[in-house]
């Protein structure tokens, strides 16, 4: 997956997720816009962290991390979910990498079963990232979170 800047951040994210479509919405119905008109997140008079935080991070992502159980409609999603994260990071100003680790990154320390959920999807940059993240907080690292069996298909 090609980075994701800033200028692209809305377009991807509901090109790449359009589950979020009914949270962006609302969102952008607050500014009386529709979302076809919504095309850079500071129509919204929010940061980038805020808006992915309103309309995926907590509705989406993070009730999928924390579920005993996923389907395999679950599981897709949240690979794609992967996929988008990690194009945060590859950021090519380098500016949504702090918005990858503020808004996603640090809910996998919520339990164990969050991060082992999260290495079964991260991506190389984002493995690279948690792992960097719980050696500063000093959690202590599962080996396999360091060796994945495979690496998620190149897109």
């Amino acid at each position: 997956m090609q980075g994701i800047s800033s200028d692209d951040l809305v377009t991807q994210l509901l090109r790449l997720l359009p589950e979020v479509k009914p949270y962006v919405e609302q969102a952008a119905a607050r500014h009386d816009l529709s979302v076809s008109e919504v095309t850079h997140w500071e129509q919204l008079n929010t940061s980038p962290g805020t808006l992915l935080s309103e309309v995926l991070a907590y509705p989406l992502f993070q009730p999928l991390m924390e579920s005993p159980e996923i389907d395999a409609e679950a599981e897709d999603f949240l690979e794609r979910c992967f996929e988008f994260i990690e194009a945060l990071e590859e950021d090519p100003t380098g500016r949504l990498t702090d918005t990858a680790y503020f808004t996603f990154l640090e809910s996998f320390l919520e339990s164990r079963e969050v991060l082992d959920r999260a290495f079964r999807f991260a991506w190389p940059r984002t493995r690279a990232a948690t792992l960097s993240m719980l050696r500063a907080w000093n959690v202590p690292v599962d080996p396999s979170w360091e060796h994945p069996a495979g690496e998620p298909p190149a897109k």
